[in-house]
């Protein structure tokens, strides 16, 4: 976040006041505003997004306003359509190519999204918008250009290793039995006992599981932390827990029961740490806490089958990040005309 003090802003809106349609000027504003929000009253970073959009529909105020409206208003639908009219301004950046290519890809456009991304790349080859190509292959099943594209996003740009890890389940995918194993080895070690990571010693567990080594899957699982999942919610590493130490799967699903008899009694007696709107939603999250017992009552008595797996549910997108025009916090090109 890039500070700005009161009579700097001071001074922004009362130049405002003599270039009312400066719309550079209205967008610095708005940045301003969004990154500091101590000094807003009545979201002021909407208002002059908005206002630069109203006052004239360029490519930088028709896509700030975009962006803006996605990721920090939850206007998605409306955001969509403005970045569609910012592509029918012809860009010459990449940035409004690829915000909209991503939306898409969110929305699991994956055909529409693919057309976007294509173009942004060719005007501005970046990790992560390859990587988000790999992605939309995967999905409409071109699993071979996927491969290739998560191989090349697979480089020192790939912080959080989801590249590395979408690679993995491409090669098991095509069933590349040995090369899904090496990638595995690669992640265990990168494994950080409790601490968060995009990919962690759960997901690498889930890569385990495919090879059914169900033994190195557990490993993951109490490496990372076997209190810091719900195993009703990984089936897949509850599974590998169940094959290799059952005593431990039981104990863990017990001690979930525990818990949430726990916390049934203190919504009943009105805890400070439990607060709801109204009784029906008081009494919804009761009913849920109670289903949840019932689960795990069922599975103590009948075990654990083996879970069928969505693998196009598990690859991971890459976020595109703040792609503001003129965000100098994280030094984005000031217009499209650069």
């Amino acid at each position: 976040m890039i500070a700005i003090t009161e009579i700097e802003l001071k001074k922004l809106l009362e130049k405002l006041k003599d270039n009312p349609e400066d719309l550079d000027l209205i967008n610095q504003i708005a940045i301003v505003f969004f990154e500091n929000p101590s000094m807003m009253n009545d979201n002021e970073d909407l208002k002059y997004f908005e206002l630069a959009y109203s006052t004239r529909k360029t490519i930088k105020s028709a896509h700030n306003l975009a962006w803006y409206l996605y990721f920090e208003w939850g206007e998605q639908n409306r955001s969509i359509e403005i970045q569609k009219e910012t592509i029918k301004l012809n860009p010459s950046s990449f940035f409004p190519y690829y915000l909209l290519g991503y939306m898409l890809l969110e929305k699991e456009h994956f055909k529409e999204a693919l057309d976007f991304l294509l173009i942004a790349n060719q005007k501005e080859e970046r990790q992560d918008i390859i990587h988000n190509l790999g992605c939309c292959y995967y999905h409409l099943d071109k699993i071979g250009q996927a491969k290739d594209c998560f191989k090349l996003a697979a480089n020192e740009y790939d912080y959080e290793n989801r590249s590395l890890y979408n690679l993995a389940l491409t090669e098991f995918n095509l069933g590349n039995i040995e090369k899904t194993k090496d990638i595995a080895g690669v992640l265990f070690h990168s494994i950080e006992p409790k601490v968060h990571k995009t990919i962690s010693g759960y997901e690498v567990g889930l890569l385990y599981f495919l090879l059914e080594d169900f033994a190195m899957a557990t490993q993951c699982l109490v490496k990372q932390g076997i209190n810091g999942i719900d195993l009703i919610d990984w089936k897949e590493l509850s599974y590998s827990l169940f094959l290799t130490d059952k005593n431990k799967w039981k104990n863990q699903l017990i001690k979930g029961n525990q818990e949430r008899l726990e916390w049934i009694s203190e919504i009943k007696n009105n805890h400070e740490d439990w607060v709801f709107e109204s009784e029906e939603e008081k009494q919804e999250r009761l009913n849920e806490l109670n289903y949840e017992i019932q689960e795990r009552d069922k599975l103590l008595k009948t075990g654990i089958s083996k879970p069928q797996i969505n693998l196009k549910e598990r690859i991971w997108m890459e976020h595109c990040g703040c792609m503001l025009f003129d965000c100098k916090q994280h030094g984005n090109i000031a217009n499209d005309n650069f």
